[in-house]
Formats: C-alpha cells, structure tokens, sequence
C-alpha cells in the first residue's frame, strides 16, 4: 500500500495484458530517435486516452504532464542507490544516452531496507517497464522525473 500511495498505480502495468499483434505493429513504426510513430512523412504520439485503450488500463490521473529537464542526476541517483557520486559514474553505460543497468539496482535494492528499498522498486519499475532505453538498462534522468 505504500507503494501506491507514493508512485500511483503505476505497478499495475505489469499486469496489463499485451497484444502481441498490436506491439509488433506499433514496434515497426516506433522511431526511438524522435521518440514518437513515423508513418511515412507523418510523425504521430498517441494521447493518454489512446495508450489508455491500447493498454486496457485507465490512467487515474490524465492531467498530469511530465517533462524531461536537464538536471544533475548524479548526486540524487548515488543518494538513491546509496553509493558515492564516482561510483555511480563508473557504473554507467552509453546506451545513446546515460543508462545504469537492472543488475546495478537489484545490487542496491539487496542492501537497501525500508523507504530506499521502495524507491529503487518504483525506480525499476518505470525504467525497465515505462521508459527502458535497452534491454536491461534503464536512462538515469528517469531519477529526476521520480525523485
């Protein structure tokens, strides 16, 4: 319940039923560089209704906006995983973009207790689930958007 309480109901995306038929199609079209479908000339990005009806999942809270800043994400990323800032950095990877990988958080999440522990699950969550950048690697700015 703390979870919920704290991030919404964001963890029931991992009980959305997929349509397989429906990702591939939405795969060949998706354009990772401008982050939107390309069909032909026309760039599109599907509202919240439509990711509503394609995921079968009612987002309780439509209005709100999120908005990528550029932020120092260091020093809030190493205070998550309760690491110093120069370890952080070397565990980071280029994955067009600064990405930390899945095993990096689940190390943290084994030592973390408590809200921490909670935090680095919500952080797993939307990276590896919402906002992946590469298999098994998640973009650390997500830390600014949650934190």
């Amino acid at each position: 319940m703390r979870f919920q309480d704290k991030y919404g109901d964001i963890a029931q995306l991992l009980f959305v039923k997929l349509d397989d038929a429906l990702l591939k199609a939405m795969v060949r079209f998706w354009d990772p560089t401008y982050k939107c479908f390309t069909f032909n000339e026309v760039d599109m990005v599907p509202t919240i209704k439509e990711y509503s009806t394609l995921f079968h999942y009612d987002f309780r809270d439509p209005l709100r906006i999120y908005w990528k800043q550029n932020v120092n994400f260091w020093g809030p990323l190493a205070n998550l995983m309760g690491l110093l800032v120069h370890m952080v950095k070397a565990t980071l990877k280029d994955k067009n973009g600064s990405c930390i990988s899945w095993s990096d958080i689940r190390d943290s999440m084994e030592k973390a207790s408590g809200d921490r522990h909670l935090a680095l699950f919500a952080f797993a969550v939307y990276g590896l689930i919402v906002f992946p950048k590469a298999l098994g690697y998640m973009n650390v700015e997500l830390v600014d958007f949650l934190f």
